[in-house]
């Protein structure tokens, strides 16, 4: 017999569930330009630092999305609680 696929909801294309700002786990760089109060060409730069930082200590790997940086990692070097 042929296992059946979970029914999925009406009217959204396979999604299981849709991500808020609130419950996802990374900051996006109009997140970071409204944290620190800076202009998006300085919060590319400390995103990709950090990023930098993340991947040479091997946290983080190189296929991670660019323009992203985890949440737990950027409140911990800002100081953000």
């Amino acid at each position: 017999m042929k296992a059946q696929a979970a029914p999925i909801a009406p009217g959204r294309n396979g999604v299981i569930r849709v991500l808020t700002k609130e419950n996802r786990n990374y900051y996006t760089v109009e997140d970071v330009m409204n944290l620190l109060g800076v202009k998006q060409s300085k919060a590319y730069d400390i995103m990709r630092s950090l990023r930098k930082e993340l991947i040479a200590s091997g946290r983080l790997i190189e296929e991670y999305p660019a323009g992203r940086v985890p949440k737990r990692y950027f409140d911990s070097r800002c100081g953000i609680d």
